[in-house]
Order: C-alpha cells, then structure tokens, then sequence
C-alpha cells in the first residue's frame, strides 16, 4: 500500500504553527480546542436537525446558528488557522478540496462576468466551508470524535421521530409538512398519489431527509453494540425502528439504495466478500416484497427516466468553454429547469471539471483515507477507532450512492459526513503500527485524483448517453 511518509516520533499537532514545513506534524491527546469551543459546536450540530425557531416560534428570525458558529470560531480562531497552514493542507487533502469548491464557486461566476451571482455563491459556500473546518478543529480526539457520533444520532432521531409522528396524524406539528407526490398508474389508469414524509429544515426534501436516516441508522448500529453501554444498549432498538419506520414513509427509491450501499459496505469490511455476496444476493430478492414503492427502480420510465434526461440536459451545457469552469454556481435549475437530482453531475455542470474534481476529491480522499486505514498490514492501535471505520465506511458509502439521486454540493450535511471521515484519518494515522500519513497533496495523489475524475465524467457521459430516452 501507498501511504504517506512514516512520521518519526511522537506524532503531535499541536504547536503546528512554530514547527518547520519539513517536520511531521502530529497528533497529541490533549485536544487542541477549548472545551467551550467543542460544546458550542456540538450546539452548532443540534441545530442542523433541530430548528429552534421551528420549535419554538418566537425564536423566529433570530441569528441562532450564526450566533453559535461564529461564537465557536472565535474560541478556536487559532486552531482553524493551523488547519490552513501549507502542512497540515498538505496531509488533509480533503481540506483542500472543500476550499476549491469555495473557489469553484466564485470563478464559475467570475468567468461570465457575474458580480452579483459570484458574491452570492462565495458566502453561500463560506457557511458550509466554515462548518467542515470547525469540524476538523473541533473533533480532534477519539472521546469529542464519540460525543459528536452521539450527537449526531441523538439528534436525528429526534427529529426523525417528530416527523413519523406527524406522519400518522398522531400530533400535528405545524413546523413538518409532507409531500404527495405521483406514484405512477393504478388499475384503471388513473394517476396514483403516495404521501411521503419529509424533514424539517434542509431536510424538507424526503430523499434528503433518507440519507440522514440511512447515516443515523447506522450510528444506532454502532451505539448498540458499545460495550460501553452495557445493558442499555437493548435501547438503541427502539430509535432505530423509528428510523426504518421514517426510511420506509419517505418512499425514497434513493434512500433505500443507499441502505442497501452502507450495510452491504459494513458486511463487506466486517464479515468478508463472500458474506457481502450472499447479503446483496438476499436483499435483491426480499427487495420487491418488502419495499413496495422504494424498491421499483425503473430507468426506462417515470421519475428515473426524468433524472437521467435532467443529467444529460446538463451535461450537454458544458460541451463548450464551460468546461473548465462550469456555467455558474446555482444556475443548473435555470438551464434544464429543476436541479440535476445527482450531486456529481450538479457540480461538474455548475463549477466545471475544474470544480467538479474538488466536488469528487472530498468523497476520493475521504474513501481513500479510510481504505488505507483498514490495510492488513497496518494495525490501528486505538481498539475504538477501531471498531468504528466499518461503520463510518459503511456512512460514506451509503451517503456517496445517496448523492447519485440528490443535488446537495453545497449544503452541511455533506460535509458533516466528509467532516467524519476527515476527523477520523487525522485521529487514526498517528495511532496506527507503524505510524504514518493515510493520504497526501502530493503528485502521485493529485494525479490520480484528475484520472478518477476525468473517468466519473466520461461514466456520466456514456450512461446519459445510452440510457436518456428523448421524445
């Protein structure tokens, strides 16, 4: 395996800013943040899910979450400017990433001249950019690494479990609304309406709200089998259900292929590829008998069609000029008239191949990180870190495919994801026998990273090309 230099001593990252650019940088266990900064981010999380003013309605119009993050970047001013020094950018290539999307954002608008268009994009993007970074700054060691999956998962199934409330007409919530959408022909050809439930928040779309379900889910997996919990780890059965009980109301065709992505990911590392095999090979069977609507995925026609004719729409606007750098952040649903509905082909079409490479590289290095990680010749020394990169593989594979299905470049959650991953190969790199660097900006990397991406583009290309069926 191809692994970045092996550090020679201790591994530390703090003092980061007094050490030679030649010196390795590493990771101690004292954390780097103050207590209250990592607190006020885990205030900053909540509200991702949460909407105090959804709640509460007299909180409306108050800066809660700006208030929250900003206040945790103040306290970890220091620290967030660590991460962006040449060094440390160096050995987290995601950062990288994520700050090119920044800049992907503001030249898509710059090359067309849009002055306007450009600052709207550079502090949409800043909000999201500002989240990831006081992730990594934040996170930074395995207890405050826990206590945020804990958050996580806590939060979500709270809010996913408001929202199957109000699904059954138990309470009304006037802050959860849900969508009828059309769900083909019934026996006499008339059109047949489903109702599926959405989130609250950026999660008002039900595909949106089936990824965080798929994420959350498989936290519960995790918590449930902690020893640490002892005998209340029975517990976890019941958010869980919640969640399936939420997964199945979406009826999102997307949500359950990326269930189906993430545990068959977990069984793979866990168990091995011949368990994984027989998993996939059972599910596809049990799939049209227990999913109903979820697990009727048809190309050819309907909304799969749709989407697939939305990719090439876009896809057509970039064979010109555009290329490079793209047709302008947020403009996608002015050019084929509704989003892409596929986060891969919305990134490459509004930033570019330029844009649409930092879009990939975040999900590259995060998968490469974590491939790494489980390399048998590398003993990860940390028995909870350990335990945990099947699931948060298991996490990054589901929300990947989920990103297929969904236009979500931009938002939090996605980065909340490959902020995981992210957090995780910096806290396990240092802890690994022997101890080494997981991933790199350097040429070998930033090489195959071009190549992989020119290859997701091409793939884009030709399946647009054989499968959209137009007039």
């Amino acid at each position: 395996m191809s692994t970045a230099a092996v550090a020679s001593g201790p591994l530390t990252r703090n003092t980061v800013s007094a050490r030679s650019l030649a010196q390795p940088v590493v990771f101690g266990e004292v954390p780097r943040t103050p207590q209250l900064a990592f607190f006020l981010f885990i205030l900053v999380n909540s509200t991702v899910f949460l909407r105090p003013a959804e709640i509460v309605p007299e909180l409306l119009g108050l800066p809660i979450y700006e208030g929250l993050i900003f206040s945790c970047l103040f306290l970890s001013i220091n620290i967030v400017r660590n991460e962006l020094l040449p060094q440390m950018l160096y050995h987290n290539p995601t950062t990288i990433c994520v700050l090119g999307i920044w800049l992907a954002c503001a030249l898509s608008h710059a090359t067309h001249g849009s002055v306007v268009d450009l600052k709207d994009a550079v502090i949409l993007f800043f909000k999201t950019a500002l989240y990831y970074l006081l992730f990594v700054a934040c996170v930074d060691t395995p207890t405050r690494f826990k206590l945020f999956l804990l958050n996580t998962a806590c939060c979500a199934a709270v809010m996913v479990g408001l929202c199957v409330v109000d699904y059954f007409e138990w309470i009304d919530f006037t802050f959860v609304t849900h969508v009828t959408d059309r769900d083909g022909e019934d026996e006499t050809g008339a059109v047949a309406l489903v109702l599926r439930m959405r989130g609250t928040g950026i999660f008002e779309d039900p595909n949106d709200i089936s990824m965080l379900i798929v994420a959350a889910i498989i936290l519960c997996c995790y918590f449930a089998t902690d020893k640490m919990f002892s005998v209340l780890r029975g517990l976890w059965l019941l958010p869980m259900g919640v969640l399936l009980t939420g997964l199945f109301c979406t009826r999102s065709r997307g949500g359950l292929m990326s269930l189906g992505a993430a545990f068959l990911t977990y069984i793979l590392l866990r168990f091995g590829r011949g368990w994984s095999v027989l998993a996939g090979a059972l599910g596809l069977i049990a799939l049209p008998v227990i999913a109903g609507r979820q697990g009727e995925i048809d190309i050819e026609d309907g909304t799969g069609q749709e989407r697939i004719q939305m990719w090439a729409e876009g896809l057509d606007a970039i064979k010109s000029p555009d290329i490079v750098f793209g047709i302008g952040q947020g403009l996608y649903q002015e050019l084929a008239g509704l989003v892409a509905h596929n986060s891969y082909v919305h990134a490459y079409v509004e930033l570019g191949f330029f844009g649409g490479t930092f879009f990939f590289g975040c999900i590259y290095f995060s998968a490469l990180g974590l491939f790494r990680v489980t390399d048998p010749k590398l003993e990860l020394r940390h028995p909870e870190l350990h335990r945990f990169a099947p699931y948060l593989a298991a996490i990054l594979a589901g929300w990947s495919v989920g990103l297929f299905s969904l236009s979500r470049c931009y938002v939090v959650p996605t980065y909340m994801v490959i902020g995981m991953a992210s957090s995780f190969i910096a806290l396990a790199g240092p802890r690994l026998q022997p101890a080494c660097w997981l991933i790199a900006w350097d040429k070998a990397h930033v090489q195959k990273l071009v190549v992989a991406s020119a290859g997701l583009l091409a793939f884009l290309y030709v399946f647009v090309k054989v499968f959209a069926r137009f007039g």
